[in-house]
This record gives C-alpha cells, sequence and structure tokens, in this order.
C-alpha cells in the first residue's frame, strides 16, 4: 500500500513478442511472470506487411491490458525477432527454444495447466514453417531438437493444404474425425504427401478419410524427422499453431498410444516465454516506460546485391526515416558473410549471371490434326454433333462443349470449377454443366476425358472402356490436338497448370513430351499459394508484378524452400511487387531448366494452362526465351487456354465418332441420379501372395463397378471398369470383409460443399 500522499506507480507489464512466418503474437507478464492481459494472435497474411502486422497485434496488445498499466520491457523471439528487435529497440532476444520451454514452466508454474498434468515431460511444438521437439528431465529441458527446411510437419503445409481444397482451417480438419477408414499416404515429404493426398482424390476417396490419413502422415514425418531416436517421456503437450487442429492431435494420440494436452495458451507460448524472461531479468528495476513511437515511423526496405564474392547475395536493408527523412539503416540482413555488411560491396543491381539458353528452330508442320491423333481412317462426317470433354484436375475441373461441322469445329462453351478435394462430385457437376451448355435438342456424339481424374471420370459417365467415343485421352494428346486446331503450325506446347507442367514437341510427325507431377515449383500452385499469402488476387498478380522495380531472385527449384526463400524476403522487407515478380521468374526458370531442359523447342509455342493467364508469368517466359507475341502465343481469349484440355479431349472425341465409335454415354439423368462413392481399401486376397494398401473400388449405388490402383494387380481386380463377375464377386466380398471404423463415420465426401462457378459462354470460334 503507498503512503499517505505518494501516488501508487502504476503496474509493470513487461512483453514478449514472437514474430513467426505466419502470425505475431504478443503476450506480457508481471513483476511475478502471472499474465496480464489477453494473449494476440494475429495473421501476418491478413496485413499487408510483417511489420503492420507487427503494429496491429501490439495495438491489439495494448488495448487489452488493464487501465493504468505500463510497459517496462519488451524481448523478442522467433525467425522475426532480429529486425523486430530494431524496430520495437526491444531489452533482449531470445532463440524459440528457450522461448518456448521458458514459456511453457511458466503457465505450468503459475497453475494454467490442468492440475492433473504435474510435471513436464516432452513438448511437441509445430508452428507454420518449423516444428521442434524439447525434452526436459526433472524439470529441466535437456535435450531439444528442429526440423529441417521442409514443411511437410508444419502448419504451413496443413494451410496449403486447406486452401488447395477450398476450405477454412477452422472447418477443414475437424472432418478427419470422421474418418471411417484413413488413407495410407507417403509421410516422406510434402511433395509426396500431397501427391498421395491427390490421387485419392482423383480417385473419389472421401474427404474424411484423406484428411485423417495427412494428419497421421504428418505425425509420422515429425516423430521420424524431429523427434528421431530420442527418449521422449511423458506428459506430453502439444503447442504452436498446429496444436488447434483436433486430427493432428489424434493422430499423436494413436502414435503414442498416450493422451496429449494442448495448453490453453498453445499459440503463444514463445510470447510468453520471452515476456517471463524479460520480467525476471528487469522486474524490480527503475525503468523508463516503453516506448511505443514505433507506431507512428514509417519503416521501408531497398534490396541491395553484394558484389564482394562469388555467392552473389541479395541483401535487404532495413530503414526508417528520420524527421528530416532521410533513411536510417536498421541492419542489413540476407547476406551469407562479413562482405555483405560492407556499404562498398553493395550494388542496386546484381552481378551478372549466365543465362539459360534452349536451343529452338522453327519447322514448317505437313501434318494435319488427323494424320497426328486419327488411330482408324473416318468413315463417317461428324455433322453437326456436339460433343463434350471433361479435363478433371486435382485442383480444377474444366468441361468444354465443341459443335463438329465436317471440317469445322466451333466451340460453343467452356466451364471451370473448383475441384475442391471431392473428384466424384466436381464430375458429376462437370456433366451437368456440358448438359446445359447444350442447345436444346442438339445430338450428343460423345465424351471425351482427360486429365489425373479422366479414368474415375469415364468410369462414372460411360458403360464402355473402349471402343466408343466416349474417349479417354492423355492430357498430352488433349492439350497438343486443341493447339494443333487452333495453331496448324505450332510446334511446341508448354502446359502448366495447377500441380503439374508439361512441355510437348512436335518432331517427324510425332510428339515427344515430358512432365513434372511430382513437384509444385513450377506450377500455378506454387504462385497460388504466395498470391494468398500477400492478399494478392490472382487476377491482379501479373499487373502488381509487373510494377516491379528490382525483381527478387528467388529460390525455385523446389516449392517448400521456395515459399521459404520467400517468407525470408519478406520478412526482411523486400517490396511485394519485387517478391512476386521474382516468383514469376522462378516458375519460368524452373520449368524451362527441369521440364523442358536438354529439349530442343520448335517454333511457334503455345502456351496452356491456369497459370499462363498470369501476364507476368507470360512475360518471364518470353524474357528467358528472347521471342514475342508472334513466337510465344497466348491466345487472347482466356477460355481457350485454361480450358485446352477438356477441348482437345471434345475434339478427340469426334475423331473417334468419325472412325466408327459410337457414345456410350449413360445420359445426363443418370449420371445425376446415381450416386457414387470411392472406398480406400486393403486388398489380401487369399488367392495372392500381396499385400496392397490403397486400392480403390468406385461404386455405383452401393454395387463395384469399377477399381484402380497404383501397381498391376495380378488378379486384375483393380483394373478400370469391371467387366466380368469373377472380379465384381471378389470386390464385394473384399467390400464386407473391411472395417470402416466407428459408427456414425464420414458418410462420404462432403458433397454440396464445392461451388461449381458461373458458366464461361464462348461466341462461336471459326477456324483461325
Amino acid at each position: 500500500m503507498s503512503a499517505p500522499g505518494v501516488k501508487a506507480r502504476a503496474p509493470a507489464v513487461f512483453v514478449g513478442v514472437d514474430v513467426g512466418s505466419v502470425s505475431v503474437n504478443v503476450a506480457g507478464v508481471d513483476g511475478n511472470c502471472s499474465l496480464v492481459g489477453e494473449p494476440v494472435y494475429v495473421l501476418v497474411a491478413t496485413h499487408p506487411s510483417p511489420i503492420e502486422a507487427l503494429k496491429a497485434a501490439f495495438l491489439r496488445f495494448r488495448a487489452r491490458l488493464p487501465t493504468g498499466s505500463r510497459i517496462c520491457g519488451v524481448g523478442t523471439t522467433g525467425s522475426g525477432r532480429e529486425l523486430t528487435r530494431h524496430i520495437l529497440r526491444a531489452d533482449l532476444t531470445r532463440t524459440e527454444i528457450f522461448a518456448h520451454a521458458m514459456g511453457f514452466l511458466t503457465v505450468l508454474e503459475h497453475g494454467y495447466l490442468d492440475p492433473g498434468c504435474g510435471r513436464p515431460g516432452t513438448i511437441f511444438e509445430i508452428g507454420g514453417q518449423d516444428s521442434k521437439v524439447i525434452v526436459f528431465h526433472g524439470g529441466v529441458p535437456t535435450y531439444f531438437n528442429m526440423n529441417s527446411i521442409c514443411s511437410a510437419g508444419t502448419g504451413e503445409f496443413l494451410q496449403q493444404l486447406a486452401d488447395e481444397i477450398g476450405l477454412s482451417v477452422a472447418e477443414l480438419w475437424p472432418l478427419a474425425l470422421d474418418a471411417k477408414h484413413p488413407a495410407r499416404i507417403d509421410a516422406t515429404c510434402t511433395v509426396f504427401i500431397k501427391r498421395d493426398f491427390r490421387h485419392l482424390t482423383q480417385k473419389g476417396v472421401p474427404l474424411a478419410d484423406r484428411l485423417m490419413g495427412v494428419c497421421q502422415a504428418m505425425v509420422a514425418n515429425y516423430l521420424r524427422n524431429v523427434v528421431g531416436t530420442a527418449a521422449i517421456p511423458p506428459p506430453y503437450y502439444l503447442q504452436g499453431g498446429v496444436a488447434g487442429n483436433v486430427g493432428v492431435r489424434a493422430a499423436f494420440e494413436a502414435h503414442l498410444g498416450h493422451p496429449v494436452e494442448v495448453p490453453e495458451y498453445y499459440a503463444a507460448m514463445g510470447a510468453i516465454g520471452v515476456a517471463a524472461t524479460v520480467a525476471i531479468e528487469f522486474a524490480g528495476r527503475d525503468r523508463l516506460p516503453f516506448d511505443d513511437a514505433f507506431l507512428a515511423r514509417t519503416f521501408e526496405s531497398r534490396m541491395r546485391h553484394c558484389h564482394g564474392c562469388h555467392n552473389n547475395c541479395e541483401v535487404t536493408e532495413a530503414t526508417e526515416r528520420d524527421a528530416d527523412g532521410a533513411p536510417r539503416i536498421l541492419d542489413r540482413l540476407g547476406g551469407r558473410c562479413e562482405r555483405s555488411q560492407d556499404p562498398r560491396n553493395l550494388r542496386n543491381t546484381p552481378a551478372r549471371t549466365k543465362p539459360l539458353t534452349l536451343p529452338m528452330r522453327r519447322e514448317e508442320s505437313s501434318h494435319t490434326l488427323r494424320a497426328i491423333f486419327a488411330l482408324r481412317p473416318k468413315v463417317r462426317e461428324a455433322q453437326d454433333l456436339y460433343f463434350g470433354g471433361i479435363d478433371g484436375g486435382s485442383r480444377g475441373t474444366k468441361y468444354a462443349v465443341v459443335r463438329c461441322c465436317g471440317e469445322e469445329v466451333e466451340a460453343v462453351g467452356v466451364g471451370v470449377l473448383d475441384t475442391g478435394g471431392d473428384a466424384v462430385e466436381a464430375i458429376r457437376r462437370a456433366t451437368e454443366g456440358i448438359r446445359l451448355l447444350l442447345p436444346g435438342g442438339a445430338a450428343l456424339g460423345g465424351i471425351g476425358v482427360t486429365g489425373s481424374a479422366g479414368e474415375l471420370a469415364r468410369d462414372i459417365i460411360s458403360t464402355r472402356s473402349s471402343g466408343c467415343a466416349d474417349y479417354l485421352s492423355t492430357e498430352l494428346l488433349a492439350h497438343f490436338a486443341w493447339a494443333t486446331w487452333l495453331y496448324p503450325d505450332v510446334g511446341t506446347v508448354m502446359e502448366v497448370g495447377g500441380n503439374d507442367a508439361k512441355v510437348i514437341v512436335r518432331r517427324l510427325g510425332g510428339l515427344e513430351f515430358a512432365m513434372n507431377d511430382k513437384c509444385a515449383a513450377g506450377t500455378g500452385a506454387f504462385i497460388e499459394a504466395v498470391a494468398k499469402r500477400f492478399h494478392t488476387p490472382l487476377e491482379t498478380f501479373g499487373s502488381v508484378a509487373l510494377s516491379s522495380t528490382a525483381s527478387a531472385r528467388i529460390a525455385g527449384r523446389c516449392a517448400v524452400f521456395g515459399e521459404s526463400d520467400i517468407i525470408h524476403k519478406a520478412r526482411i522487407g523486400t517490396p511485394a511487387p519485387d517478391l512476386l515478380m521474382g516468383l514469376a521468374s522462378a516458375v519460368c526458370r524452373t520449368y524451362l531448366s527441369d521440364v523442358a531442359s536438354s529439349r530442343e523447342l520448335v517454333l511457334p509455342i503455345v502456351a496452356q494452362g491456369g497459370t499462363f493467364l498470369n501476364d507476368a508469368v507470360v512475360a518471364a517466359f518470353r524474357e528467358a526465351l528472347g521471342l514475342d507475341e508472334a513466337t510465344f502465343i497466348r491466345h487472347p481469349d482466356p477460355r481457350f487456354v485454361i480450358g485446352a484440355g477438356a477441348l482437345g479431349a471434345a475434339l478427340l472425341a469426334c475423331l473417334r465418332f468419325e472412325e466408327g465409335c459410337s457414345t456410350a454415354f449413360k445420359g445426363f439423368k443418370a449420371v445425376a441420379a446415381r450416386q457414387y462413392e470411392a472406398v480406400s481399401l486393403d486388398c489380401a486376397h487369399p488367392e495372392c501372395e500381396r499385400s496392397c494398401s490403397g486400392v480403390v473400388a468406385l461404386l455405383e449405388e452401393g454395387v463395384p463397378i469399377a477399381g484402380y490402383r497404383s501397381i498391376n494387380c495380378p488378379m486384375g481386380l483393380f483394373e478400370g471398369l469391371i467387366t466380368s463377375e469373377r472380379v465384381a464377386s471378389c470386390v464385394r466380398a473384399l467390400l464386407e470383409s473391411q472395417p470402416f471404423g466407428r459408427e456414425g463415420g464420414f458418410p462420404g465426401a462432403a458433397k454440396g460443399r464445392h461451388p461449381a462457378g458461373p458458366h464461361l459462354p464462348l461466341s462461336l470460334v471459326s477456324h483461325p
């Protein structure tokens, strides 16, 4: 109690700030390390820059403090701790390992954990870009480890997967608890997890089963690579942003066979820990109140290039403006050695690097569309007949209708819808989209299918797998067919989609090709993920990127490393236009060096796929190849670019019809009315020495009609449409023997959640 006439001092608050790649967390404690106010968690992606997110988080935290509180000390932690220390003029900074351990001990000591927990055992911490394990013995942290540069066991990967499906993290991951039969998914790395997830999506495996499979794969990855062979005593605690994911928590408990506790303030442990460290260091000392003038100051950054050695480092100079407007350098970040800190080595332009060169030539084509793609002689005309096309992709499903009149083809319409993690429903909606695009009374000659879900689409809409106009073509043939109809002299097709990329080159009347379907670094998914991080709509990405004055050099050989590089450069203040243009150039560089490497390109080149709707990507390709609009062609109508696969599939269906094949289409009413379900199974046939996990059976009205597998089946059980009673009875017996989890499990694959989007009608287009 204060003496009479002496004004009581306002309660002192010590603040911790944890600046990570995904969020800014702020927490405060008093001199006894008891929490003051409410911890604040702010997503970086919801603000124009990490510094603006920092300001917003600090303001929100200060507003939650008791009236009269005064901030007497600030500490920083997290991957952005050094720059934040300069901005806040903080008292101290600590590593994330130290801060998280200290935060846990603080909440444990002050009763913020379940009293039954008793003592610290092992902390599993999973954040947006990294993950770590901390082991305690006798109440003291004795062992720790962190992940390598890989996102497979981090929250960023889960966020990317949620973005791909089209649902928020909050509504998506609780669905994992409804899994009947969790899918087997390769846990080696992000690329393989996503690959398996998309493969199972395109085979129609229910969303809940795939989500729990991802959670289990992610936890297996974490336990193998972060925990390793270390002894981890219970009790177990899960903290960091991912701790709020109930599916991940359930997967941890399943793997460990032991309960896993999630502390109340699981997302703010690092901030609490560094706040407690400041309190222990400075409580009881006479200190001036914290100066929050940084809230009103303007912080900027500029990219410089070090010429001091062969590393050619990019160095970001973080600056603030003095009262007279002159920039004051706070820090130089990004260099690999001390030479990058010497102003004499820094330039505004990068050191010269050897340009990427590919052999190119022009070759006149004497081969027509029919000469390249026809399998048999033409026996009839497709006169005034309509043909549909479906391109089932893992991110987007496209559909199209063309009208064939002899040698002329008219594009009637193209539709694009989000696959949304449910290929079966996307195919049904695409089929309905084709129906709506057909004029009244029009005759449908067939529906061609292609894409990673092409086989599934064929088996849903058609009663035959061969010898009919409902032709299943590879993506390569479908894309080149459409390019050849538009531009008969096309020499090369470059197609970059959401999750794969391909190059197709016409050579001696045939086609050579190369694909990249296992890495996202050179695809649209990479661009989309970064655009979402910067809250830049894809429609404006190109214009924002093209406003760049100094394109950043992004590590583009791997999506994980590339996004980490972008996050790092954003955190140290690189302007968004420079990052976005650098990303477009990285996608181009990765494509040319990986997909098109050592391949002679034939001009002209036609660009297809949704990624080429991005003006910055097109500009990067033209600059890298030294080509103009006449030799690197992007069709002016965007629907001809993004819908090329579906349009090509429709064209190939027309060719099959003219060879004498008729449609085996089930009909629009049948496809719309029947119930389809894909079930993931484990097969152990008594007559087969193999045991196969992850085979898929497609059910129509509860009856198996098709099966799919990733390896050859010696029993012929999972080889597409089921055409014999022997196979049908074997699959039925297998279905009846499978354990499908607890009652009330997920009743199918998230139907009705995925918007079809508007139809995209095209005006009739004659042959160019």
